[in-house]
């Protein structure tokens, strides 16, 4: 017999599991889940699945520790998110169950024609520390500008710096939006010579963790020590609120690797991301 999602509240008695109460990503997202538009979660009483907004098609899934290895448990929850037909989608899972899961799901899928974009394993970091890092002293020439969306001129700056690495984060299609989207959130920027050379984006509050969004850095300045200096610097404003903070990476990026090591960082846990892609 299929097993049954039903939609619940993030509210429900499930979140008060020992599971989901120690794992960190789990709060993190139920927390943003909560107060996301248009976000719905649903549950056999043992599994959680976010769907985000349409505009949005994020999917977080998890699997309680007892079924990870069920996969007719694994398969019904295959056949809910295909039957949810949602044409493009980034479905993030916990890294243990990500290759039996992905197979399933790709023979689950085939009669609406859906091709798998990307898929790649995803280290999640969190700074535990008590003390925070010295920040590194800033030259003559630098500063750290705290962008205000309102103001046309740091707009413009923000601009000009993601059409420089638009084509590297494959924005050229959604630029707009995905600039738009980063000004929503706390960002700052490292201005040198009139304009910003590296940034930090700051976002995903919950009651206990505060998220780093992005760290980049113009190619032409990179090796210079300005990621460094943003990150320390995001994770000290992180910190002064009294949140912890934590942050997510693609495993193969070696320099990002590197980068939240040397500052502070240590690896929590691991997720494994699937992009689909209906071919109709």
């Amino acid at each position: 017999m299929a097993t049954k999602f039903e939609q619940i509240s993030g509210n429900d008695e499930i979140f008060n599991n020992k599971e989901y109460i120690s794992d960190a990503i789990i709060f993190n997202t139920i927390e943003s889940a909560r107060t996301a538009p248009n976000c719905k979660i649903y549950s056999d009483h043992k599994n959680v699945i976010i769907l985000f907004s349409n505009n949005s098609p994020r999917i977080w899934l998890w699997t309680a520790d007892a079924i990870k290895d069920d996969t007719n448990k694994l398969i019904d929850i295959c056949r809910f998110l295909r039957d949810c037909n949602i044409p493009k989608a980034e479905i993030y899972l916990k890294e243990e169950v990500s290759t039996t899961f992905s197979d399933l799901y790709a023979l689950t899928t085939l009669e609406i024609n859906y091709s798998v974009k990307d898929e790649f394993s995803l280290a999640v970091y969190i700074y535990n520390k008590k003390d925070g890092a010295n920040m590194p002293v800033l030259e003559s020439d630098e500063e750290i500008l705290h962008i205000d969306k309102n103001n046309e001129v740091h707009k413009k700056l923000v601009f000009d710096y993601y059409d420089a690495l638009k084509e590297e984060f494959r924005w050229t299609e959604k630029f707009e939006r995905k600039v738009n989207e980063y000004l929503n959130m706390e960002m700052y920027g490292l201005v040198k010579n009139g304009k910003i050379v590296a940034n930090a984006v700051i976002g995903g509050k919950t009651e206990q963790y505060l998220r780093i969004k992005s760290i980049a850095v113009l190619k032409d300045e990179r090796r210079k020590g300005y990621g460094y200096k943003m990150c320390i610097f995001a994770l000290n404003k992180i910190r002064e609120s009294g949140l912890t903070p934590i942050l997510y990476t693609h495993v193969g990026n070696k320099s990002a690797v590197a980068l939240w090591g040397k500052s502070g960082f240590s690896v929590k846990d691991k997720l494994y991301l699937l992009k689909i892609e209906n071919n109709d």
